[in-house]
C-alpha cells in the first residue's frame, strides 16, 4: 500500500496548528477546512485553505474532492459534527478518516461511559460502522496528556502559590506527549498506511507521576518553597464531579474536575504498557529534556 499524498485537516487550534506544521515538514499536500478564512492566521506557504460548512454535507465534500486522507482536531463543540465530515468523505472516495480523539484514556473502554468522552466514543462507534462496512479506514491516536498543559495550567501541580494537592499517593504513572510529537506521530502513521490501518496508535514522549511533575516543578521554578496542599482520593472525588454534572449540567468546572481525576486518579490506565514510537521512527524525552521544554513553556507564559 502507498502512502497518502493529499491530506484534509479539520480544524487549525491549539492541536491542528501543530499537526499542520507537521504535515508541511513532511511534504504532505494540505488543506485546511476552516469555518472562516479570513479568521484563519499564520498558515504555511503552499497550503490551501477551503472555507467550510461543518453542519452542510453538501459543503464538505465540496472542500474533501481528490483527499486521500482527512485529520480532524475539531474542538469539542464540533465532534458530533464528525458524523457529517465522515459520510462526505466516504461519498468523495477519501481512503482514511483520523478523528479528533487524542486523548489520555477515550480508548480504555472503562471510561467509555464518562459524560466528558461521550461524543468522543459515539464517533468511535460510528466510524466502526464504516469501516466494518468496507466504506473507509480509520486510525485513532492515544498520545496520553498533552506536555503542554501541565505548565500552561495548574492541574497537577499550582503554578501561581507553588503548591500540589496529591491524588491517590502522587504515584499514578501517566504518558505525556507534547503537541509536535503528536503531529510527528500523525505523519509518520501516513507514510506507513498498512501498519496504522483501522488501528488506535499509542505514542508517548515520557511517563510521568504527579509527584515526578512537583519534582519538575521545583528545578524550573527555584528558590520557591513548594507544598502539598492535602491529599485526596481520586475516586469520590470523581462520582462528586460527575453526580454534580448530571444535575447542575456540564459546567466548565466541573468537566475540568473529571477530566483532572481521569489524569492523575488510579481508576484509568493513563500509561501505555507499550507505544508506537519506534515504528513511527520517534524517540523518548528524559526529564532533563522535560524540564526544559517546562521552563521555555512558563517563561513564554509570562511574555
Amino acid at each position: 500500500m502507498s502512502s497518502f499524498q493529499k491530506v484534509g485537516l479539520l480544524g487549525k487550534g491549539f492541536l491542528g496548528s501543530a499537526v499542520l506544521e507537521q504535515l508541511v515538514k513532511a511534504q504532505f499536500s494540505t488543506t485546511v477546512l476552516t469555518r472562516s478564512q479570513s479568521a484563519l492566521k499564520d498558515v504555511p506557504s503552499g497550503v490551501q485553505v477551503k472555507e467550510v460548512d461543518y453542519t452542510s454535507i453538501d459543503s464538505l465534500k465540496a472542500a474533501l474532492q481528490g483527499i486521500d486522507v482527512v485529520v480532524s482536531t475539531v474542538n469539542a463543540a464540533a465532534i458530533p459534527l464528525q458524523k457529517l465530515a465522515i459520510d462526505a468523505s466516504i461519498a468523495v472516495g477519501v481512503k482514511r478518516f483520523i478523528p479528533a480523539d487524542f486523548g489520555a484514556v477515550t480508548t480504555n473502554p472503562a471510561a467509555h461511559f464518562l459524560p466528558v468522552i461521550g461524543h468522543v466514543v459515539e464517533i468511535q462507534k460510528y466510524l466502526a460502522e464504516k469501516v466494518h462496512a468496507g466504506d473507509i479506514e480509520f486510525t485513532i491516536f492515544s498520545v496520553g496528556g498533552f506536555l503542554e498543559n501541565q505548565f500552561m495550567r495548574s492541574v497537577a501541580v499550582d503554578w501561581e502559590n507553588h503548591t500540589s494537592t496529591i491524588y491517590d499517593g502522587g504515584h499514578v504513572p501517566i504518558s505525556f506527549s507534547t503537541l509536535p510529537t503528536v503531529g510527528r506521530a500523525v505523519a509518520a502513521a501516513l507514510r506507513k498506511p498498512a501498519e496504522t490501518k483501522n488501528r488506535v496508535v499509542h505514542v508517548h514522549d515520557i511517563v510521568l507521576t504527579q509527584r515526578k511533575i512537583l519534582e519538575i516543578a521545583k528545578k524550573i521554578v527555584p528558590g520557591k518553597t513548594w507544598t502539598e496542599a492535602g491529599a485526596v482520593d481520586s475516586e469520590p472525588e470523581l462520582q462528586g464531579f460527575l453526580e454534580r454534572a448530571r444535575t447542575e449540567g456540564m459546567k466548565p468546572e466541573f468537566i475540568f474536575g473529571i477530566f483532572k481525576n481521569m489524569l492523575l486518579g488510579k481508576r484509568y490506565a493513563s500509561a501505555y504498557k507499550s507505544v508506537d514510537n519506534e515504528l513511527l521512527g520517534l524517540g523518548l524525552k528524559s526529564e532533563e529534556d522535560v524540564v526544559k521544554f517546562g521552563a521555555e513553556i512558563r517563561q513564554r507564559s509570562k511574555l
